[in-house]
C-alpha cells in the first residue's frame, strides 16, 4: 500500500487505523503492548479482564474492530489523498489464550510491560495464517472453549504451525452469539460434514460438502482450501492411520 502513498499519507492512514483498533481494545478491557510496524499486539488478563471473560473480551474486540475498520474503508479518500481507487484495508487477527509471562521487560536503559511466552507466539502464527484460510479472525481451541457463549465460530482445522510440534485445532470468529444469518449457519453445518469426511478420508463425500459450501458461498475460503487438498490427497493418499493433521511449514 506505501507503494501508491507519499510518507505523509501513509502516517496519516496509520495513525487513523491504529486509533480505531485501540479505541476499541481498550473498550473491552485490553491492554495495547505495541505496534509493530503496521501491526497492533494486545493481550487480555486479571484484574483488567475478571476471571476467564479474558478470551470472550479479545473475541468481542476482535469482532468490533473488523466493523470499525469497515467505517474506516469510508474515510480512506480523505485520510489517504487518493480520490480514485483509495487502497483496500484488510487486516487479519490471531488470538490464543494460554500462559504467559506478563510484566517488565528489558534493560536498565529501556523496559517495557509486555508480555511473552508460547502463547504469543501461537497468536502470531494464527494471525500469519490467515492468508493461507483466507480468514479474517482465527482463533485457538482454548480460546474458542472459552468464549463460545458469546461468538459464533467453525472449526476449521487440525494443524502444527510453523515451529511447534504439538498440534493445534483451529477455528474461525464468524459473529457474536446468535447473530448469525441462515446462511452462514448452513455453511458452518456442511462445512462440519466436510471436515469429518475428509478426517475419514471419504474424498468423495468431503468434495460434496465443500462444494455445496461454495454454492453458499462461493468466496469461501476454507472450503477452496480444502478442495485443493482434496485434490492433492487424491493422488497422494495418507497412510490409513492418518490422524488428519495438517502440517504448516510458513510463518
Amino acid at each position: 500500500m506505501s507503494e501508491q502513498l507519499t510518507a505523509g499519507a501513509v502516517a496519516n492512514l496509520l495513525n487513523s487505523y491504529f486509533g480505531a483498533i485501540a479505541a476499541v481494545v481498550h473498550e473491552h478491557h485490553g491492554v495495547i503492548d505495541k505496534y509493530i510496524g503496521d501491526a497492533v499486539m494486545a493481550f487480555w488478563t486479571p484484574p483488567f479482564s475478571a476471571g476467564d471473560a479474558h478470551a470472550s473480551d479479545a473475541c468481542l474486540a476482535a469482532l468490533a474492530q473488523q466493523e470499525a475498520i469497515v467505517a474506516l474503508r469510508a474515510q480512506l479518500p480523505e485520510i489517504t489523498g487518493m480520490r480514485r481507487s483509495p487502497p483496500t484495508l484488510v487486516i487479519r487477527m490471531g488470538i490464543a489464550t494460554g500462559e504467559a509471562v506478563v510484566g517488565t521487560i528489558g534493560s536498565e536503559a529501556a523496559r517495557s510491560y509486555t508480555v511473552i511466552g508460547d502463547t504469543v507466539n501461537l497468536a502470531s502464527r494464527l494471525e500469519s495464517i490467515n492468508k493461507i484460510y483466507d480468514t479474517s479472525i482465527i482463533l485457538s481451541e482454548e480460546t474458542f472453549r472459552l468464549a463460545q457463549q458469546v461468538i459464533e465460530a467453525r472449526e476449521l482445522d487440525l494443524i502444527t504451525v510453523a515451529g511447534k510440534t504439538e498440534p493445534v485445532r483451529i477455528y474461525e470468529a464468524m459473529g457474536h452469539a446468535g447473530e448469525l444469518k441462515p446462511e452462514q449457519s448452513a455453511l458452518r453445518d456442511r462445512f462440519a460434514c466436510g471436515l469429518a469426511a475428509y478426517r475419514r478420508q471419504d474424498w468423495d463425500e468431503a468434495q460434496t460438502h465443500f462444494e455445496s459450501c461454495l454454492g453458499t458461498n462461493m468466496e469461501d475460503g476454507p472450503s477452496q482450501l480444502f478442495l485443493k487438498r482434496i485434490a492433492l490427497l487424491r493422488n497422494t493418499p495418507p497412510p490409513a492411520d492418518w490422524n488428519g493433521i495438517w502440517h504448516l511449514s510458513e510463518k
